[in-house]
């Protein structure tokens, strides 16, 4: 009972406490231990979780997408052929204006070129007259020579011979200066072969013309093209001129829906651009629509099948080009696939056996002979089916 005391006192107190504390802590610290669930991790829960394609061996089309820019082929001056002042200008003859083809755009006074032509035919009636009468005394002197001279032959100067050729001369010469001044006449009119459009126009109503003088340019609505450049990774997918059914997609004028056109490919370009090293590609609409001058287009060039290949998503492609399949035993096995097309959403592979399961995520911690489990996958490649790009080439004809 002593002890007891003395252990109660004052300055024991202080150890007491450190000990009931430790007491305290390692029998709550076995409550807790004892009461604890013992989590048990299954192996299929310790599989990596994957999500797969599904693709098979096919033929599948390289589609190129790019940007293309609107121009002319060339441009025609509004150059007149007679000089003169305008009499009448027709209103399509204004910048944006429509006209058809051999429709009057503008007159050009035409009384000088009528008594022009007034003067020429008088030419011509002299010359007819001159040469009848030269025949007719080609005539006389033949006739005169017969009855002196018999059977003999008459020297030409006898039958006027270089007479009536001098006449003969001078007919075809007024001839020819009359078409031409009827031709002077018909150009006091002015027309085009071609339908078209005006891109600028500087005639106006009282103004003089001078033959040979530009006033204007127009342009031909059949001479539209699409011009663009691709790099040449691009090239081998293209076909050669000829080539139908290009895809051109741009936007209606005034409006906001999208309007789309077929063309085929008109040229390709003989050499390399030197500042981007890009090969200029013509694409020839097959109905222009609303196409103008300078507007870009969404052009899609797509390649004949390649046989023998994978499509695959361009999420399958992991770090340093490899793809992963996942084997019957659910196992990982790194390929390194041989790409032959890489664009924006998709890439195109020699397809190293009839089919498998890919992954097409990234896996930045796996490793060969990993198992997983499959969670998710889809069904991508099947034969003849046609992966697309988007934006694989830039436009470099500003």
């Amino acid at each position: 009972m002593n002890r007891i005391i003395k252990l109660l006192k004052s300055e024991n107190r202080q150890l007491l406490l450190v000990l009931f504390i430790i007491v305290g802590a390692v029998m709550l610290s076995r409550v807790f231990s004892n009461s604890r669930q013992v989590l048990h991790i299954s192996e299929e829960e310790s599989r990596l979780p994957v999500s797969v394609v599904t693709v098979s061996t096919g033929e599948h089309a390289v589609a190129i997408t790019t940007t293309g820019r609107v121009a002319p082929r060339n441009t025609v001056g509004l150059t007149p052929q007679v000089s003169g002042r305008v009499l009448w200008v027709d209103d399509s003859l204004y910048s944006g204006g429509y006209f058809k083809a051999d429709a009057v755009l503008f007159r050009i006074e035409k009384s000088d070129y009528l008594n022009e032509q007034a003067k020429e035919q008088a030419a011509v009636a002299k010359a007819e007259t001159s040469l009848a009468l030269e025949q007719a005394e080609a005539d006389a002197s033949l006739a005169e020579w017969r009855g002196l001279n018999a059977e003999q032959p008459a020297p030409p100067l006898v039958s006027r011979v270089p007479q009536i050729a001098q006449v003969q001369a001078e007919l075809a010469a007024a001839r020819a200066r009359l078409a031409q001044a009827e031709l002077n006449l018909s150009r006091t009119e002015f027309r085009l072969p071609f339908d078209g459009r005006v891109i600028s126009s500087s005639l106006e109503l009282g103004g003089y013309l001078q033959a040979g003088l530009s006033y204007g340019q127009l342009y031909n609505q059949q001479a539209l093209e699409i011009v663009l450049s691709l790099p040449k990774n691009d090239l081998p997918w293209i076909s050669q001129p000829g080539q139908v059914d290009i895809a051109i997609t741009f936007d209606a004028l005034n409006t906001n829906r999208e309007q789309s056109i077929k063309g085929k490919i008109l040229r390709i370009g003989a050499s390399l651009d030197e500042a981007t090293r890009f090969q200029q590609v013509v694409i020839k609409p097959i109905a222009d629509g609303d196409l103008l001058p300078g507007m870009l287009t969404r052009v899609v060039l797509q390649s004949a099948p390649v046989p023998d290949t994978w499509a695959l998503p361009m999420a399958a492609l992991q770090a340093g080009g490899t793809i992963w399949l996942v084997d019957e035993d659910s196992r990982l096995r790194r390929l390194e696939p041989q790409i032959i097309a890489t664009m924006a959403e998709s890439i195109i592979v020699v397809a190293p056996m009839p089919g498998a399961r890919v992954v097409n995520s990234s896996l930045g911690g796996a490793i060969e002979g990993a198992e997983v489990v499959v969670v998710g996958g889809s069904a991508n490649s099947t034969v003849n089916s046609t992966a697309t790009s988007t934006d694989t080439a830039v436009d470099n004809n500003d």
